[in-house]
């Protein structure tokens, strides 16, 4: 894995700007229905991805591919303020209301909802479908596509208060921190992964796609981020860094 640029410091809002900037270099070069198409596509390839890393991750420590584990084995933090959530069922479902997130902050504030928007339709389904194709999550809302609270249902997951414990335990003790992947890495990996999607649809026109949505995320951060996220073109992302 590339080693960190200890100069710069990527947060999830670097991740949903590059994002949205691909989103955006994609629509402009297909026009909205084509490219909600294939964005959404790259979305899928890229949470499956992470989804079956947080799995070899479970695997590793001897862990069953349940949601508890799921849950424990997730691959990023943010600060607690960027955060709001409420686990409102716990059994026979786990139903999770999300009221405020980053990438949704920072869309909205640079009037990024309508690319944001793709993201969110795909990528939870996806992390799930990576981790265990056997489990089952309803999204009944995503506050960039509806306006209300971020509203999921992971079937069958029955949160007892054993199973909470687990997840607190594994979250601070194992994995612990050695689950979570900083955005560097995350950053890098989604513009790679959207990139090779991208490419095996559109050939060479991925390239000017992708160069241009670079050119785009450098009008907010310097030239050091750009080849920072470079630096993870050649990173097999379906593999434990």
């Amino acid at each position: 894995m590339p080693q960190n640029n200890h100069d710069i410091l990527f947060t999830a809002h670097h991740h949903a700007l590059l994002f949205s900037s691909i989103a955006e270099s994609v629509i402009r070069c297909l026009e909205e229905k084509k490219g909600e198409i294939l964005i959404r596509k790259a979305v899928r390839e890229y949470g499956q991805q992470r989804g079956k890393r947080m799995a070899l991750r479970a695997q590793k420590n001897g862990h069953d591919l349940t949601f508890a584990n799921y849950f424990a084995y997730g691959e990023w933090e943010v600060p607690k303020n960027e955060m709001v959530f409420k686990l409102i069922e716990k059994n026979p479902h786990a139903r999770l209301n999300v009221f405020k997130c980053p990438w949704y902050v920072i869309w909205e504030e640079n009037n990024l909802l309508d690319y944001g928007k793709y993201f969110c339709r795909e990528i939870d389904s996806a992390l799930v479908r990576g981790f265990n194709p056997g489990l089952e999550i309803k999204i009944n809302s995503t506050r960039t596509n509806d306006g209300v609270p971020c509203d999921f249902i992971f079937k069958d997951a029955g949160l007892s208060l054993f199973k909470m414990l687990g997840i607190a335990y594994k979250k601070k003790i194992r994995p612990g921190k050695k689950a979570i992947m900083d955005w560097e890495y995350h950053t890098g990996h989604l513009y790679k992964t959207l990139g090779d999607v991208i490419r095996q649809d559109l050939g060479d026109k991925a390239d000017k796609i992708m160069e241009n949505a670079l050119n785009d995320f450098s009008s907010v951060f310097s030239e050091k981020y750009i080849a920072a996220i470079k630096k993870y073109q050649e990173t097999d992302f379906e593999k434990l860094p």
